[in-house]
């Protein structure tokens, strides 16, 4: 590695680290004209953001600054309990970039609940030591989060709601490997949501239909016996549009973008989440601009 390579690599650090410490010192800084409501305040039992893919990358301080941007615009929300990431939280697993990535939401807590996915990033796209870097995403949550999880799967109940986060659990980059004792897990947390009456969110990274070692419809067949069920992912990348918002298998599925993404499109979008006493209301969010979008607003009804 030549001289100018180093120079530019300290240069890139230096800038992120920069932007870390204005985080640490200034963490609400220009939330202010973000501020959002819920649309139906007095109604609302529960709300949440959501969004995937921020790729925090040790010598990329403009993904890094776009990070910045997006939760101090995630914190903006009046109403929401959680902020939701779905994976791909760093670019390569690597210590650096997830203290970067964990010490920002430290610094702003946009939610009263940050509760992160694991993606295959985090994972170091298919290279690696997968128990250290398993281990890396538990000790992370525990130390700068405070969530003391045992599994990379896990369960929240927020609000009377069923907050349910699957995790590959190999070095797989684009296939969701789930073990027999997830799927016995999972069933289990269905079981005590479906009897509790609870609105259930499932979070993972890959689509629902990326499941390798089982039938590819292991996870529609499952959740489509229940009622009052959303499936959100990321993974893809797709800017987000209409046809983020799908349905498998009977089962509906919301696809979110890189959040942080400067190539093909602006960076920033992700949904909020409202649960109300007869249906659950997704809106499309700009969270950098403060904007909402308007075209993305879907609205699924609850059954009693």
């Amino acid at each position: 590695m030549d001289f100018s390579t180093v120079f530019t690599f300290i240069k890139q650090v230096f800038s992120t680290v920069s932007i870390l410490f204005a985080m640490i010192f200034s963490p609400a800084a220009g939330t202010e004209k973000l501020t959002y409501e819920a649309q139906k305040p007095d109604e609302l039992k529960m709300s949440f953001s959501a969004v995937s893919d921020v790729h925090v990358e040790t010598n990329n301080p403009d993904a890094y600054g776009a990070f910045a941007d997006l939760i101090r615009g995630v914190k903006a929300g009046k109403s929401h309990s959680a902020a939701v990431f779905l994976g791909d939280n760093v670019m390569n697993g690597q210590l650096l970039e997830n203290f970067f990535f964990y010490m920002g939401l430290k610094a702003v807590n946009p939610a009263e609940h940050n509760l992160v996915a694991i993606g295959n990033h985090d994972l170091g796209n298919g290279e690696g030591d997968y128990a250290k870097l398993r281990q890396n995403y538990l000790d992370n949550n525990r130390l700068y989060l405070g969530n003391k999880l045992e599994n990379t799967y896990y369960c929240r109940i927020i609000d009377g709601c069923y907050m349910i986060f699957l995790a590959s659990e190999d070095l797989s980059v684009n296939d969701f490997v789930m073990s027999e004792a997830q799927l016995e897990w999972l069933k289990g947390i269905l079981k005590e949501a479906d009897e509790a009456s609870a609105t259930i969110f499932i979070f993972n990274h890959h689509p629902i239909n990326y499941i390798k070692g089982m039938d590819a419809n292991t996870l529609s067949d499952l959740f489509s016996q229940y009622d009052n069920l959303l499936y959100i992912h990321g993974h893809i990348h797709d800017h987000l549009g209409t046809d983020n918002f799908y349905t498998r298998g009977g089962v509906n599925c919301i696809n979110l973008p890189r959040s942080t993404e400067i190539v093909d499109y602006e960076p920033g979008d992700g949904i909020v989440v409202e649960v109300y006493e007869n249906e659950i209301l997704v809106r499309g969010r700009d969270f950098i601009t403060g904007e909402w979008i308007e075209e993305l607003n879907y609205t699924y009804p609850l059954s009693k």
